[in-house]
C-alpha cells in the first residue's frame, strides 16, 4: 500500500486502530486541521490530534461503523473477523428510514462476507453522520457546537448536501459534488425529466466498470424514484437524541 506525500502512514501498536480511524473520519478532525492551517497531514499534525476516550458502549459503536465503512473486500476480512462483536442487539441505526436496514448491524456477529459492509451511498453517509455525533459526544461537545462547526467551516459541504439526491434504494442519483465524477446523472439529464419523477418510476445508466480483474465490462445501474435529499443538521439532531436517550 502506498500514498503520495500529502499524507504519511500511521501504525497502531494496540487495539485502538478502529477508534483512531473513526475519529479521523469525522468532521471534527477536518475542522481541527482546517483551523491549524495545515495543507498536509504529517507527523507534526497527527501527533497533536486528540484521542477520544469514550465509554465502552460508545467505543464499540465507533468501531462497528469503521468496520462497516471500510471492510469492503476480502482483503479486510481479517480486520473484520478480529473485531466482530456479539453486541449486535445493542447497536442499530439512529435514524429510521427504509434504506437503513437492520441487517447492517446484525451482520456484525458473523465472519466477513461480501454482504458485510455498507455499500449504498445513503447508508455510508448515515454511518459518517453517526460517527460525527458519537465522537463529538465523547469529546464533551454539545449538539449546538457540532452544528456551528458545520455551518461556519464547511460551506462547500453545505452546497453539496443541498444538491445531492438519493433514490429509493439509497444510490446517489444526482450530486453537485465535483469529487464524484460519473456518479449519478449529469445536471442536464437530471433537470430534464428525472428530478421529481413519481414513486416507482425507474431510470437506467450504463457505465464502463474497469475496477475488476479481467478488464472493463458494461454495467447498467437502476435508479428508483422517489428521489430525496438529506438535511445534515436535522440528521445530527436525530442521531444526537437517539444516542443520548439510549446510551446516556
Amino acid at each position: 500500500v502506498a500514498h503520495i506525500d500529502g499524507l504519511f502512514g500511521l501504525c497502531v501498536k494496540d487495539d485502538s486502530l478502529l477508534l483512531i480511524a473513526g475519529s479521523f473520519f469525522t468532521l471534527l478532525f477536518d475542522f481541527y486541521i482546517k483551523v491549524m492551517h495545515k495543507s498536509n497531514c504529517r507527523y507534526d499534525t497527527a501527533a497533536f490530534m486528540p484521542l477520544v476516550i469514550p465509554s465502552d458502549a460508545t467505543k464499540q459503536m465507533i468501531r462497528n461503523r469503521v468496520l462497516l465503512l471500510n471492510c469492503l473486500t476480502q482483503d479486510y476480512a481479517s480486520l473484520w473477523n478480529q473485531n466482530i462483536t456479539t453486541l449486535k442487539h445493542e447497536d442499530r441505526w439512529a435514524k429510521k428510514d427504509m434504506r437503513l436496514k437492520a441487517e447492517s448491524f446484525d451482520n456484525l456477529w458473523a465472519h466477513w462476507s461480501i454482504s458485510s459492509p455498507l455499500r449504498y451511498d445513503y447508508q455510508r453517509r448515515q454511518a459518517l453522520i453517526e460517527l460525527d455525533v458519537l465522537v463529538a459526544m465523547s469529546f464533551g461537545l454539545s449538539l449546538d457546537q457540532l452544528k456551528t462547526i458545520y455551518r461556519i467551516q464547511f460551506p462547500v459541504l453545505q452546497k453539496i448536501e443541498a444538491d445531492t439526491w438519493y433514490d429509493a434504494n439509497g444510490r446517489i442519483v444526482f450530486t453537485a459534488s465535483t469529487n464524484l465524477p460519473g456518479v449519478g446523472f449529469d445536471r442536464k439529464e437530471w433537470e430534464n425529466g428525472i428530478k421529481g419523477a413519481p414513486a416507482g418510476k425507474k431510470f437506467y445508466r450504463t457505465i464502463t466498470d474497469d475496477t475488476q480483474p479481467g478488464g472493463p465490462i458494461q454495467r447498467t445501474i437502476e435508479y428508483v424514484a422517489p428521489f430525496d435529499k438529506c438535511d445534515r443538521e436535522q440528521d445530527y439532531e436525530t442521531a444526537w437524541k437517539f444516542f443520548e436517550e439510549k446510551y446516556s
